[in-house]
């Protein structure tokens, strides 16, 4: 296009250089040469005199087929870039969602790019996001089943033992039904967790919050654990302020967290005779720290502890009945809060905190 334009202004230019030297030696034979610059000058204004209409007529021709030929560079510059916006989008409908539009910073169309590229990515996460639902899904139910088959499969060999008659005595008798109850319990168990653990996976569940001392709720769990604590010859060693530490909180569901954490103290600290618990006051955050002094945990095993159906001791879990689920609702329940749960372990213990925005005016 833009040669086209040069080639038309070059074809006036031309013309006219011609017509003049038409003109200069036609002058030039019947004035028998006189003054060669004042011929070339006389020949150039005659022409465009002799010629002036259609000279003028050459400028407005080409005035016009500028305008046409910016507007048409324009429009060029324009519908290429949508072309190529084009094929980028038809390459990401094919299924290339890692494909971008290619953004020109000196474009006006590049804001345009931009966007289209952000809504992309927000495509691409939403869809991932939507993968690791469905896998998560798919794990939830696997892990269920696996967990419930095993005491299910132990109810219905005893109680088909007891159906078919297959034991000697009274106390065989007893003996298969406590299994076969110990095994319900275990299911129940894991029933139960698996419905808190959805319930409180749900970002929209409402607490049923209201202002309460954590020192109470603290006195409440070591008073309720008092059986347990004894049975494995363990002790609790408390560090509460002397001042009430009041917070808005859901107080069943925050008990049910220092809960989990105590059980599993119990469970994995009766090697030492303590279970400590401290509450402290940090930057506008509350801090509680419940720490056991069993054998350390794995540091590999420690960023997998919060997740659903992770066991650090299979055997031991099991054998104490645990879901596996209890530390995932714990940190369900903490960040429900606005708060954070983390562990530590090492030779001086494996400590728990829990984390809490502090209430304001306390």
């Amino acid at each position: 296009m833009f040669k086209i334009f040069i080639m038309l202004l070059l074809s006036g230019f031309l013309t006219t250089a011609l017509i003049a030297s038409l003109h200069f030696f036609y002058g030039m034979s019947r004035n028998d040469y006189v003054n060669v610059f004042d011929r070339i000058a006389a020949s150039f204004y005659e022409a465009l005199n002799y010629y002036e209409y259609v000279f003028f007529d050459l400028i407005f021709v080409l005035f016009f087929a500028g305008i046409i030929f910016c507007f048409l560079l324009i429009a060029h510059r324009y519908i290429r870039y949508f072309v190529k916006i084009e094929a980028d989008l038809k390459k990401m409908a094919s299924g290339e969602l890692s494909k971008r539009v290619e953004v020109k910073e000196n474009h006006e169309l590049g804001h345009l790019a931009t966007q289209v590229n952000q809504l992309i990515k927000q495509l691409e996460t939403t869809v991932q996001e939507e993968r690791i639902s469905e896998q998560s899904k798919t794990e939830l139910i696997t892990n269920v089943s696996h967990d419930l088959r095993t005491p299910l499969t132990s109810i219905m060999g005893y109680l088909d033992l007891i159906q078919r008659d297959q034991y000697k005595d009274e106390v065989t008798l007893r003996y298969y039904t406590d299994i076969a109850y110990d095994k319900t319990k275990q299911m129940n168990t894991m029933v139960n967790d698996l419905f808190e653990y959805i319930r409180t996976k749900n970002p929209k569940l409402v607490l049923n919050k209201e202002e309460i001392d954590l020192k109470e709720i603290i006195n409440q769990m070591a008073t309720h654990f008092y059986l347990q604590m004894k049975e494995a010859n363990l002790n609790f060693r408390m560090s509460l302020p002397e001042h009430e530490v009041k917070q808005t909180v859901d107080g069943e569901k925050l008990s049910r967290v220092f809960g989990n954490i105590i059980e599993n103290a119990i469970k994995y600290g009766s090697d030492a005779p303590h279970i400590d618990i401290r509450l402290n006051q940090l930057n506008e955050k509350v801090e509680v720290e419940i720490r056991n002094y069993g054998e350390p945990i794995a540091q590999a095993e420690l960023p997998f502890l919060f997740e659903r159906f992770y066991r650090v001791d299979q055997s031991r879990t099991k054998d104490t009945g645990g879901s596996g689920l209890g530390l995932a609702i714990a940190k369900n329940i903490v960040e429900l809060h606005g708060g954070e749960i983390r562990v530590t372990s090492d030779q001086a213990g494996t400590a728990f905190y829990v984390t809490l925005p502090m209430l304001k005016g306390h």
